[in-house]
């Protein structure tokens, strides 16, 4: 489990570095806020997803804690890598005045609709690595008995 985190946390590392170097030339101040808002929204819509995905019945509060904890970090890690980068690079040009306003818009609608198909595959995922937990959880629990 310690393995799953500390891989979660490089995912988001590499995105974090990522999102820096697409930003360019704008102010570091701006770089680390720009990080942090778009981190937090992914993460915000990761959880609304990982919400969404079920209501599945874990055995106790402390195992869902945990495995919630993890997808959701692990999830928020991909989903800024999808993401932020693209959006940074966005506003780097925007900044550089290297794209005009039809450009962007067409942009970021692609990036939207890419984002939607892979939240709506996500969700279908979480669901099913859930499930998927849960009968483990149990086999093991009747392979004890």
């Amino acid at each position: 489990m310690t393995l799953i985190i500390y891989v979660a946390v490089f995912i988001l590392i590499i995105s974090a570095i990522w999102i820096w170097h697409n930003l360019g030339n704008i102010n570091k101040n701006k770089k680390i806020v720009f990080i942090l808002i778009g981190l937090l929204i992914t993460y915000i819509l990761t959880l609304i997803i990982y919400n969404i995905s079920g209501n599945i019945l874990y055995p106790n509060e402390e195992f869902k804690k945990a495995i919630s904890s993890i997808l959701i970090l692990i999830f928020t890690g991909l989903n800024s890598l999808i993401v932020l980068p693209y959006i940074a690079k966005i506003c780097d040009k925007i900044k550089e005045k290297e794209i005009d306003k039809i450009q962007v818009k067409r942009k970021i609608i692609i990036i939207a609709i890419i984002f939607g198909v892979v939240l709506c595959i996500e969700n279908a995922y979480l669901k099913s690595t859930q499930e998927g937990i849960i009968n483990m959880y149990n086999e093991v629990k009747n392979a004890e008995k």
